[in-house]
């Protein structure tokens, strides 16, 4: 279970939200009046332990979560900047922090989520004890996520007629059997037997984490890039003073600290640190901030590493205005699977399909043996037709380029294999990356081609949405309807946004390449 908050940044802005934007995008339902009461008592307490978030308060008309700005804040401004001491954590590959209530061998074979829900779940059975508490009460008793979804409910959401569908399905109710056999396996611990914690806590752990933690840049210790870096620097230029530069292996030292400093600084500019190498935390404050796709800003460490800092997008925040954020690029899968709501207008949806798939079993016109091949044997370009993915700006260039490939006649195909070094070098330094099989095809290719791109991709959406019970129409109406008499669920709603976000999407790709279908 990947926790899809993992990303490097959060992207934050403002925008003046209405009430019934808020309806629409809530994370969780309303909050009962006693943790509203305690959001304020929040902010006080990380005040008095370091936080710097004065320009901000809360606003108990929101949903659960809900700030404001007190005053006009500048685009680019740090608004919340949390010291790492509040922020309840995991690192990778970090023992176990409470031996006496989980054995190492639970934790070490856990998942970070779960070691995370484990510590936090620790935490929140020392009531006033602990040094969260202030953070806790303001936490939900209950997120609506899909873990909690009948297969009644879940069949609202029309899942299920392509692999990518069952496969979304299944990882959500492949959540609860997870965190089963976790709970099984803690059954002879102290945290069941000394603090009495039952399945249900557990769940409700978990999903905290799932829908709250955010991954944050480890601190940098001493053998760091940067850390060995300034030090072979810093040895460079010492070793050039004349009382040092006599020494007889001088020449030699300075040579592997130049070496050593270049090295550093190739890994500083071109290293990438995975979401896996990262610790998972919740922040508290931050994370009282509100959902909105469009919001722009990050999160980045401050202090050397000593806290985490929110920054606002480059709109910046007018008085009065609510501070809110996006989950990373989440689509409304992601959503409503980990935070349990749906965005209507969210830019980051997608829908997943496996066109590969689809061409096997229902495309007439078979594409060259020789080339399904060739996709099969090359993992990107069969990941992008298996897993190709739709958005509002349509199929991706990776998807598109992989399917000119597989559907190119037999003429483009052996012009692709003949090419010069001279064109492979152009396309090279053309799209700055070492160029897959079938690079060339990023390009359009021929009138024939292109039009079996656009007759296998609109049959392919028209087809999807034939399989769901109810058109897109059908689906606008009845959330209109239902929304007119308050008589819906929170999960019929739920399931009617969902439903109308990826109809949406397929509706928009069938009229996209309808011309030539």
């Amino acid at each position: 279970m990947c926790n899809r908050r993992t990303s490097l940044s959060i992207l934050i802005s403002v925008l003046l939200t209405t009430v019934e934007a808020q309806i629409q995008t809530a994370e969780e339902c309303p909050a009962g009046a006693a943790q509203c009461d305690a959001v304020p008592e929040l902010l006080s307490w990380a005040a008095a332990h370091g936080a710097q978030c004065d320009r901000l308060q809360t606003d108990n008309t929101l949903a659960i979560r809900g700030l404001r700005a007190t005053t006009d804040i500048p685009g680019g401004s740090v608004i919340v900047s949390l010291p790492r001491s509040l922020a309840l954590s995991v690192s990778p590959s970090q023992s176990c922090p409470i031996l006496h209530l989980i054995p190492e061998d639970v934790w070490s074979s856990s998942i970070k989520n779960f070691q995370l829900a484990l510590l936090f779940l620790a935490e929140s059975k020392k009531g006033r004890d602990s040094a969260w508490y202030p953070y806790i009460q303001t936490l939900p008793q209950h997120v609506d996520s899909l873990v909690h979804w009948s297969d009644t409910e879940l069949h609202e959401l029309q899942y299920g007629a392509t692999e990518p569908e069952q496969q979304f399905l299944q990882e959500a109710k492949q959540q609860l059997d997870d965190i089963r056999e976790l709970y099984w396996k803690l059954e002879s611990s102290g945290l069941v037997t000394e603090l009495n914690s039952t399945l249900e806590d557990v769940v409700w752990a978990s999903d905290i984490v799932r829908s709250r933690a955010f991954a944050i840049s480890t601190p940098e210790g001493w053998l760091s890039p940067k850390s060995i870096g300034i030090a072979a620097f810093m040895a460079n230029v010492v070793l050039r003073i004349p009382v040092f530069s006599q020494w007889q292996a001088t020449k030699r030292i300075i040579s592997i600290a130049r070496s050593v400093t270049f090295m550093c600084i190739g890994a500083i500019l071109f290293g990438t640190q995975h979401v896996g190498n990262m610790d998972l935390a919740l922040l508290p404050v931050i994370d009282s901030i509100n959902h909105n796709s469009s919001s722009l800003g990050h999160l980045q460490p401050g202090g050397g590493g000593t806290t985490v800092e929110a920054v606002i997008g480059p709109d910046g925040a007018q008085a009065f205005q609510e501070v809110t954020a996006a989950y990373a690029t989440a689509s409304n899968e992601v959503l409503l699977q980990h935070y349990g709501f749906v965005d209507m207008d969210n830019a980051h949806d997608e829908y997943t399909a496996n066109i590969l798939s689809f061409i096997e079993e229902n495309v007439i016109d078979q594409p060259n043996e020789e080339q399904l091949q060739d996709v099969y044997a090359s993992p990107v370009l069969k990941s992008s037709l298996s897993q190709a993915k739709l958005t509002s700006q349509g199929w991706s260039t990776e998807t598109v380029t992989a399917l000119r490939f597989l559907l190119a006649s037999e003429e483009e195909s052996r012009a692709a294999k003949s090419l010069l070094p001279l064109r492979w070098v152009t396309q090279v330094v053309k799209y700055r990356q070492l160029p897959t099989p079938g690079y060339v095809f990023k390009e359009a290719q021929s009138h024939a081609t292109e039009t079996r791109v656009d007759q296998v991709l609109s049959s392919m959406c028209r087809d999807i949405s034939k399989s769901k019970p109810t058109s897109l129409g059908d689906d606008e109406t009845a959330l209109a309807q239902l929304q007119q008499t308050n008589s819906a669920t929170y999960r019929r709603k739920l399931a009617l946004q969902f439903r109308i976000g990826y109809k949406s999407l397929l509706n928009k790709c069938i009229l996209q390449h309808n011309i030539s279908s």
